[in-house]
């Protein structure tokens, strides 16, 4: 080669490198060419994480990612995208997709983490027939039914049914859990006459309840897992606590008490007016004043709710919810009209629904997006049919169940552009609705009807 022909090349390159220098640099800066302005623009992106995994992301109705379906990968990230609105469809083969319009700003990634694709075909079990009422355990491991010749209690992780047949002439009204799965606590009607017992369901003994014949109870609680104890709330306004195995040594807890709740081996019990809420540890004897300013409107029908944090929210006899503030030592009202009200799981979130709508409140900042704050309240859904129930999808925290006009629905909380909203299942009266985190199935009881269903693809 010679010294001429070395030379042209040697400058032919050095103005290649001159040229693709700052193209280099401005792409690596993050900038892309903005064909509409014609001029360089900072780039953002959008990131996208999904259960299931393996999804198709389309963004502007173009296939622009894969994701993995590796069950340790995080999710997806579409870089070097114009700021600007963009429309994400999320697909996968057999599932309902998912779609929402999201804004990208330079420099900054957008995030969709709480992504949950529903299967296209969701198999409907009917466990039971003629069954009159359910409730599922605080564990979410076991559900109690109640039949015409007794109860059943479905064991979730088996799934085991136990029946536990009524005794001659026995008909069974009212049952609940007691601090675990060992007991249940039984009203019923026995030949015209009312009876209550704790009945162990391992051993499936009977223990009775004594009642004065002039004082009754009006509440009862077990609790001391694995112990045949309860507290109980009498007609007298008295709170007991009383060892089923000593029935007529009855141990005072408080006077003009007139209303409880247990929550562990703690009972957070409520004076009659002007009304005063304690909270009492029933192994260490310590009671503590919760609020200085007296509840207005609390009776026997009002209800305590409380977190397995600590959080906990009223609804008074005028369907007034409130929630306490540890720090002002009383409760704020934060809802009218409320029909019924959960804490999640995950202790971030209080929902609420009155006849029409479904709201949210949060207890804690959240970080990822949409980012919250403590004390934001979102209006999720506003329907013009009744909503008889809700209940929290436990497996994310972020997905709502609700019931209204003969279907189950299931709702994003993420408000952005739209909420993805899908129907579950169908159910002509849906009375009850429990999810149990513990075998991820929806149980509900569809008139006499007790059925599951499951929003995981097998």
């Amino acid at each position: 080669m010679t010294a001429t022909r070395r030379k042209l090349y040697f400058y032919l390159l050095f103005a290649v490198f001159l040229i693709a220098s700052p193209a280099v640099i401005v792409y690596s800066q993050g900038y892309a060419l903005d064909l509409k302005t014609f001029s360089l623009a900072k780039t953002g992106g959008i990131f996208v994480a999904t259960t299931p995994k393996g999804v198709l992301v389309h963004i502007n109705d173009r296939l622009t990612a894969t994701t993995s379906a590796l069950p340790l990968t995080q999710g997806k990230l579409i870089s070097r995208l114009l700021p600007g609105d963009y429309a994400v469809k999320i697909g996968k083969g057999g599932y309902l997709t998912w779609d929402k319009k999201l804004k990208v700003e330079p420099q900054l990634v957008t995030e969709a983490r709480n992504i949950f694709l529903i299967p296209e075909e969701r198999k409907v079990q009917t466990i039971e027939t003629e069954v009159n009422d359910m409730i599922m355990s605080d564990s979410n491991t076991a559900i109690a039914y109640i039949k015409e010749n007794g109860i059943a209690i479905l064991d979730v992780a088996s799934p085991k049914i136990i029946p536990l047949a009524a005794e001659d002439g026995e008909r069974i009204g009212k049952v609940r859990f007691g601090a675990d799965e060992d007991y249940l606590i039984i009203e019923s009607l026995q030949k015209n006459k009312s009876r209550k017992y704790l009945f162990n369901i391992a051993s499936r003994e009977r223990t009775e309840i004594v009642e004065d014949e002039v004082e009754r109870y009006v509440k009862i609680r077990q609790y001391g897992k694995g112990e045949p104890k309860i507290i109980a709330l009498s007609t007298a306004n008295t709170l007991y606590a009383v060892d089923l195995r000593s029935p007529h040594e009855k141990t005072v807890i408080a006077d003009n008490i007139v209303n409880f709740e247990m929550f562990g081996n703690k009972a957070v019990y409520a004076t009659t007016a002007p009304t005063i809420l304690y909270e009492k540890d029933l192994l260490s004897g310590k009671t503590d004043q919760i609020i200085e300013t007296p509840l207005e409107d609390f009776d026997g029908n009002s209800r305590i709710i409380r977190s397995t944090a600590g959080h906990i929210a009223i609804i008074d006899s005028d369907n007034a919810l409130y929630l306490y503030d540890g720090d002002q030592l009383a409760f704020k009202r934060i809802a009218d009209d409320v029909i019924a009200a959960a804490f999640s799981d995950d202790n971030k979130k209080l929902a609420w629904h009155n006849k029409n709508e479904i709201h949210v409140y949060y207890l804690k900042d959240v970080v990822i997006q949409p980012k919250k704050k403590v004390g934001d309240t979102e209006l999720i859904t506003r329907l013009s049919r009744p909503i008889t129930g809700i209940t929290w999808f436990s497996y994310d925290n972020e997905h709502i169940f609700f019931t209204a006009e003969k279907k189950i629905q299931f709702i994003e909380l993420d408000g952005r552009d739209h909420r993805n909203v899908y129907d579950i299942a169908d159910a002509a009266q849906a009375l009850r609705v429990s999810y149990s985190s513990y075998d991820d199935h929806l149980y509900f009881l569809d008139g006499a009807l007790l059925k599951k269903v499951s929003l995981f693809k097998i």
